[in-house]
């Protein structure tokens, strides 16, 4: 049962290369407050081998923490929840496999993000500590697998950047056997300018008010300058120098001792300080503030503007859309008609209301393929779906998205669900069934051109009913419905076409 108190909690899943965060909200007065924190160490990225598999014991690790995350998301609605997976996930070599099990012990889905997309939501949870300033701001985020740098001003991201290191790469990349030497430091920040260099002209050029920090790499260096006496607060470039200087005073990452370091970050503290260090000197930061907040804050507040009707995603989409100048009149067309089909088959057909609003949108871009060539436009409607940067998207609904265009005409192929997790396999059909019988009936691209129709199914069928007098006027459009059944045929549908007075 739904209490009132249940329907205002929400909760975010960070599931970061180094630790997985659970954190849990209620919303009182307009406001989101916190009521339950959970982090755990997974050190999912250090169980990554170079072809992308994962160690079956850090495997293990990750699915007895989701367990535990998940008895504490228990009694949450299932729309109030939001769980992402980043830079490890965005490697796993199986990570639809390693999806399924993760997702029964976390008790919902779990979102991958694109680096870009990650670096979006880090800004959103860090501006929420300074939403009232609208000065222009740096974001620097280091964690277990990548880093994200973002200038921003108010809540609107104006650059954002990942980069693929982050304290559990560069550690075990330059820092892999234990062992300290000043030549293996400056090799591991000399690999980071170098992927710095073309970010920080541009950078530099935007320019920013104040550079903010976060999560733990950052969050700990700043305890242990304050432990250590060099700062009172916030990140200094003398005392980023001065732990450099220390830390390279150690020969193994065994031996460092230092004030406030916790063990759970000891292992690797050397990587997430090569990689401040830097971006430190790459971007000439003086000063770092260090904020509170992060991706799991970020996700939270893009849960919340998503139910109140604020999504980023459909920005996206009408810029998409004005990009590839599409025609409005016709998307229209196709989009009324896809989701009128949609809400007469969607019960028990296993569609939630994200599967309905991916319809709409996949019915707003099924033709920007036309911008390059008329001669298989739907293939090129696939390809910039799927390659472009689409903010507020995750890579599976993205992915979703493609499929979807790209197979709106023409014989679907067998393997046109392959990309992606197996729970989206069914409402990938029912909705690609709904967009291509909708593209069929609007082919005329004219409004008058479109009946009434009635759709019902059952074991696999899909019986539409037309108006006899307009199958009568209407033998093209007839005759592509019938054809349709061998089309479609690698979705596991049969479709039959059957009159009405």
């Amino acid at each position: 049962m739904n209490t009132p108190e249940r329907i205002n909690t929400y909760a975010a899943v960070d599931l970061g290369s180094n630790s997985f965060h659970l954190l849990v909200a209620r919303r009182e007065h307009g406001e989101l407050r916190v009521i339950d924190r959970i982090k755990e160490m997974v050190r999912l990225g250090g169980g990554l081998d170079e072809e992308g598999n994962l160690d079956p014991a850090v495997q293990d690790r990750a699915f007895a923490c989701l367990a535990r995350f998940g008895q504490r998301l228990r009694g949450i609605p299932p729309d109030n929840l939001r769980a992402v997976g980043t830079q490890t996930f965005r490697r796993m070599q199986n990570a639809n496999a390693f999806l399924m099990i993760a997702e029964t012990a976390l008790g919902c889905s779990i979102d991958i993000v694109a680096g870009r997309e990650e670096a979006r939501l880090i800004y959103l949870g860090v501006s929420q500590g300074v939403a009232g300033h609208e000065e222009r701001r740096l974001v620097i985020d280091i964690g277990g697998g990548s880093t994200e740098l973002v200038i921003g001003q108010g809540l609107r991201p104006l650059e954002m950047e990942s980069l693929q290191y982050g304290c559990v790469s560069l550690t075990r990349r330059f820092f892999g056997d234990g062992r300290i030497r000043k030549k293996r430091w400056k090799k591991a920040v000399r690999s980071v300018l170098a992927d710095l260099q073309e970010l920080r002209i541009r950078y530099l050029q935007t320019g920013w008010e104040t550079a903010i920090g976060s999560s733990g790499t950052i969050k700990a260096v700043e305890e242990i300058c304050r432990r250590l006496g060099w700062v009172e607060k916030d990140i200094s470039v003398d005392a980023l120098y001065m732990l450099r200087d220390r830390l390279l005073s150690f020969k193994t990452i065994d031996e460092v001792k230092l004030p406030g370091l916790s063990e759970r970050r000891h292992p690797v503290l050397i990587g997430g300080v090569a990689m401040l260090f830097a971006c430190f000197e790459a971007l000439e930061l003086k000063t770092l503030k260090v904020s509170p907040y992060a991706l799991r804050e970020g996700i939270l507040n893009d849960l919340l503007g998503r139910l109140e009707n604020k999504d980023p995603r459909d920005k996206t989409v009408a810029a998409f859309m004005s990009r590839y100048s599409v025609e409005q009149d016709q998307v229209n067309r196709v989009k009324r008609t896809a989701l009128k089909a949609c809400d007469k088959i969607s019960d028990g057909m296993f569609l939630r209301p994200i599967h309905r609003q991916l319809l709409g949108w996949a019915a707003d871009l099924h033709e920007s393929g036309l911008s390059v060539s008329h001669s298989g436009y739907q293939l090129h409607s696939g390809y910039l779906v799927e390659n472009s940067d689409m903010t507020g998207f995750t890579r599976q609904e993205q992915l979703f998205l493609a499929a979807l265009v790209r197979h709106h005409r023409r014989p679907v192929p067998g393997n046109y669900a392959d990309q992606l997790p197996t729970r989206m396999h069914e409402p990938l059909r029912m909705t690609l069934f709904c967009l291509r019988f909708a593209c069929i009936l609007c082919r005329s691209r004219d409004d008058d051109a479109i009946p009434e129709f009635r759709l019902s199914g059952g074991d696999n069928t899909i019986t539409v009913g037309l108006p006899k007098k307009w199958r009568e006027a209407h033998p093209l459009t007839v005759f592509d419905l019938e054809q349709e059944t061998n089309d479609i045929q690698a979705i596991g549908l049969q479709f039959r076409v059957s009159g009405q007075r």
